[in-house]
């Protein structure tokens, strides 16, 4: 059953809370944006829970060799 959407005012108390706690401001005129960026974000982490996943294996990392 999908998820029903969280309505614009709660997210806007949620983008004000992480703001708050990650010590940053967000002008109101930008809002609009960082809530788009949200439902993005949202969208993606509703697309890794549906592969059922249990677990997480981070990436391998590249790391250059000196003096190539």
């Amino acid at each position: 059953m999908p998820t029903p959407a969280i309505p614009a005012n709660d997210t806007f108390q949620e983008i004000d809370a992480a703001a708050a706690t990650l010590g940053l401001t967000i002008a109101p005129e930008w809002k609009p944006n960082v809530l788009m960026f949200f439902e993005v974000a949202r969208g993606m982490a509703k697309m890794i829970e549906a592969t059922g996943t249990t677990t997480t294996e981070a990436a391998p990392v590249f790391m250059p060799r000196a003096g190539r």
